[in-house]
C-alpha cells in the first residue's frame, strides 16, 4: 500500500508540476501577448500619427494648389482685363483719327462740289443773261428808243392780279 501512495503521489506530483509549468507558460505566454499588444498598439498609435501628419500635409498642399491656382487664375483675368483695356483704347484712337479723317475728306469734297455747283450756276447765268438778251431783242424789236432791259422773271402779264401781300411795300 505504501508503494502505491508513492506513485499516486508521484504521478500527482508530476501533474502538479506539469500544471505549473503550464501556469507559468500561460504567465509567460499572457506576458508575452501583452507586451506584443502593447507594443502593437504604440506602432498602431505611431502609424495613426504618420498618417495625421501625412494628411495634415496633403490638405496644406491641396490648399497652396488652390490658392495658387486662385492666383494664377487672376493674374489671368488681370492680363486679359489688361490687354481688352489696351485694345478697346487703340480702336476707340483708330475711330477717332478715322472719323477725323473721313470728316477731312468729306469736307474737301463738299468745298469741290460746292465751287463746282457754283461755276454750273455762274456758266448757267451767264447763259441765261445771254439767252435772255437774245429773247428780249427778239421779243420786242419795235419798240422805240429804249430796249426793255428787265429780266424776264421780273416782267408781268397783263390781266394778272396779284396777291395783297406782293403789292404792299
Amino acid at each position: 500500500a505504501m508503494g502505491c501512495v508513492t506513485a499516486k503521489h508521484l504521478k500527482l506530483e508530476k501533474e502538479l508540476e506539469g500544471l505549473r509549468e503550464l501556469a507559468s507558460a500561460q504567465k509567460e505566454a499572457g506576458d508575452d501577448l501583452g507586451s506584443v499588444k502593447t507594443s502593437q498598439q504604440d506602432k498602431l498609435a505611431a502609424m495613426q500619427e504618420e498618417n495625421r501628419a501625412e494628411l495634415k500635409e496633403l490638405e496644406n498642399r491641396i490648399s497652396q494648389l488652390v490658392v495658387d491656382d486662385t492666383e494664377e487664375y487672376k493674374k489671368a483675368q488681370e492680363a486679359h482685363n489688361d490687354e481688352l483695356q489696351q485694345m478697346h483704347e487703340r480702336h476707340s484712337k483708330e475711330i477717332r483719327r478715322l472719323q477725323s479723317e473721313h470728316h477731312g475728306q468729306m469736307t474737301g469734297e463738299l468745298m469741290r462740289h460746292i465751287d463746282e455747283v457754283r461755276k454750273l450756276q455762274m456758266e448757267y447765268r451767264n447763259h441765261l443773261r445771254g439767252v435772255g438778251m437774245d429773247m428780249r431783242f427778239m421779243v420786242s424789236p419795235a419798240r422805240c428808243c429804249v430796249p426793255n432791259m428787265s429780266p424776264m422773271k421780273d416782267t408781268i402779264a397783263a390781266g394778272v392780279v396779284l396777291p395783297e401781300k406782293a403789292t404792299e411795300p
